[in-house]
């Protein structure tokens, strides 16, 4: 009898492939992130990790180096994912979208990010951010981010004389992120993210205030 040959790993004997290696790593995060928001990163430690990952310690060293390396990926990970669901939101002109439907589309998937898998950026940010400033840095390269897709967005309208009564635009972008996101990043940090009943609520009430702060009166 022929004995049936087994198929050798696309990526060589011993040796991981491209995307089985990517599904390790995403493993070993996931469980960082969920050990992070359980425990804290402090009281976390790397057998920590591999264990609850279903992971070898040796497999997590050989891909970071030690927690300060996990937490890095852990938030670079999560910006990666935050932004790319931003360039999905703001692929179409604000010339060519009504203004409270661009801001309250826009405003509302934030919202939802906070309150879901962006949960654990902000939970890290405000516990370790003192002892890691590259999370500091990260974290606010997001609120940059959105700010400046408000920014330019809100620059066009007031030239366009939608927003006649809009003064300093980056002021004006600074305080709109604000009032959409403050309440969403405190309740997300004490356990108590928004319902998505509480964000289809808040959300068009607050960019209705914004947009009549602005002067802009919708056309009927």
């Amino acid at each position: 009898m022929l004995k049936k040959k087994l198929a050798k790993p696309r990526g060589g004997p011993g040796r991981l492939n491209a995307e089985d290696a990517a599904k390790v790593s995403d493993r070993l995060l996931d469980a960082a992130l969920e050990l992070f928001n359980e425990r804290s990163f402090a009281d976390t430690t790397m057998e920590q990790i591999a264990r609850r990952a279903g992971a070898s310690t040796k497999t997590l060293y050989a891909r970071y180096s030690d927690k300060a390396a996990v937490v890095d990926a852990v938030v670079n990970r999560i910006i990666k994912q935050a932004l790319e669901a931003h360039a999905m939101a703001t692929a179409i002109d604000p010339r060519h979208v009504e203004p409270r439907m661009f801001i309250l589309g826009l405003a509302t998937r934030i919202l939802t990010q906070i309150s879901g898998e962006a949960a654990g950026l902000i939970n890290i940010a405000l516990s370790e951010a003192r002892r890691f400033p590259i999370i500091t840095k990260m974290y606010n390269a997001t609120l940059t981010r959105g700010r400046g897709i408000f920014q330019n967005a809100l620059e066009i309208w007031h030239q366009d004389g939608l927003l006649p009564d809009l003064v300093n635009p980056p002021m004006a972008a600074m305080l709109l992120i604000s009032m959409m996101t403050d309440m969403a990043r405190i309740r997300t940090a004490m356990g108590d993210p928004m319902s998505k009943a509480e964000i289809d609520a808040y959300a068009p009430y607050a960019a209705d205030m914004f947009l009549r702060g602005c002067g802009y009166k919708a056309k009927s």
